[in-house]
């Protein structure tokens, strides 16, 4: 049996270290339960952007909400820079774990797959990679001097976006 409850419970269920993955600005925001996050005091949340954050990850930065943050990018569009974004990476008061878009739906597809990890091939050359201690270089196995990137598998305990409609059998 489906378990249908209302927003302000959802969030309750939101602890202190949770990993939720947000989309992007322009495409479902949960502004609603980042509030209710903001209002409960919740810590310590490590936020994976979808694959870029604006308005609600700097919220949530600002609120204190986050120490850890896995993005491609994170502004406010012709808005500008997010201010508290800005401020943490001056300050240090979070964690970056700098990515870029298609490392993290690669990352997001493997976990739906159920695999540990994917390649990637784009990213080789960038200095991303000698940041990243968990993405792992290597030759392919089924080329010589063929180097691919591994990216492990990303599996928010959580993902937060508005639906218009959605069913109990999880149709969105």
């Amino acid at each position: 049996m489906v378990e249908v409850v209302d927003l302000e419970t959802l969030v309750t269920r939101i602890k202190d270290g949770t990993s939720i993955a947000l989309p992007p600005d322009y495409s479902g925001c949960a502004m609603s339960a980042v509030r209710l996050l903001i209002e409960r005091g919740v810590t310590d949340l490590r936020v994976i952007t979808v694959p870029q954050g604006g308005l609600q990850v700097d919220l949530l930065i600002g609120a204190g909400c986050v120490s850890v943050l896995e993005s491609a990018a994170v502004t406010l569009g012709e808005h500008g820079l997010a201010p508290r974004f800005t401020d943490a990476m001056r300050t240090g008061s979070i964690h970056m774990r700098e990515s870029t878009c298609p490392a993290i739906h690669a990352g997001l597809q493997a976990a739906e797959k159920g695999l540990p990890f994917m390649p990637l091939r784009g990213i080789i050359g960038s200095d991303l990679v000698r940041y990243r201690p968990d993405w792992i270089v290597q030759n392919n196995p089924f080329a010589d001097d063929d180097p691919i990137v591994l990216l492990p598998a990303i599996r928010p305990d959580v993902a937060l976006f508005h639906a218009p409609l959605a069913d109990t059998d999880g149709n969105v």
